[in-house]
């Protein structure tokens, strides 16, 4: 073999050097592009963890368009590398479809915004505060301190319930207290009290009194509340204590056990 048959021609050479330039060059493109890109989609207010993914997807997208185009630079035809490749994703995709499952679902989760970190959510079976929204997996954190990870596929398989969404919730209690329709008015004041007073519960809206039921000698009376939802749990009790503060002050009494078994009996058979 001759030693001019081992040396590179000068085509060649030039052939090399054009691929590296254009691979150095599509690297610097590519980190311009996902800066860009990032700095763009933050200023349309859309969610980073989605900007930073969509950036990443336009960043690799130069990549592999310079990687294709150095190698037709050096005479490597890539229509079957590529064939080879778009193989080799089918396989991993088929492999990795429950991941990408989950993948696609935080997309849809980060774009539609159904709920954010610090929202109190159910989903599924689960409740608790939104800690982290991953491409992945969706974690919260149970009133008990739980940590709860959820898959996203199975976030967006399912009914999501936002109780943060709105800003406040409207909780209930209903007491059935001895009295007719004389003791109405005392009754019903009492409750009101309690609304008012009761930490944790909102003012606007304020609370509200209804009768909603009633039998000789009971009435039953429901007082409604709204509150955060984070606190709800605190503002529920706030205000049930309240409520029996109230209604023993006022002397109005609460049915006790024996007395709610028959009260509720005699409605059944009414």
């Amino acid at each position: 073999m001759q030693l001019q048959e081992l040396v590179p021609s000068a085509d060649t050479l030039r052939s090399i050097a054009t691929a590296l330039i254009i691979l150095s060059a599509g690297g610097l493109a590519s980190k311009w592009a996902y800066r860009i890109a990032v700095n763009a989609l933050c200023r349309t207010h859309l969610d980073p963890a989605l900007a930073r993914f969509l950036a990443s997807m336009l960043r690799y997208t130069v990549l592999a368009a310079t990687f294709i185009a150095s190698m037709e630079t050096v005479g490597i035809h890539t229509t079957s590398l590529v064939a080879v490749i778009a193989s080799a994703g089918l396989a991993v995709g088929l492999a990795l479809q429950g991941s990408l499952s989950n993948f696609a679902s935080g997309v849809l989760i980060l774009f539609f915004k159904h709920f954010q970190l610090g929202d109190k959510v159910a989903i599924g079976s689960h409740k608790g505060i939104v800690e982290d929204i991953g491409l992945f997996n969706t974690t919260l954190v149970s009133t008990d301190n739980e940590k709860i990870v959820i898959p996203n596929a199975a976030v967006t398989n399912g009914p999501i319930v936002n109780y943060s969404d709105r800003g406040l919730l409207r909780g209930a209690v209903t007491l059935t207290v001895e009295g007719r329709l004389r003791d109405l008015g005392p009754a019903m004041e009492a409750l009101v009290r309690a609304g008012k007073r009761a930490g944790g519960v909102a003012q606007d809206p304020a609370p509200t009194v209804f009768l909603t039921d009633m039998e000789d000698g009971s009435l039953d009376l429901t007082l409604t509340a709204w509150y955060s939802a984070v606190e709800e749990d605190g503002s529920m009790h706030n205000l049930r204590v309240a409520a029996l503060e109230e209604l023993d002050a006022a002397g109005v009494k609460l049915m006790n056990r024996t007395q709610l078994v028959l009260h509720q009996r005699s409605k059944g058979t009414s």
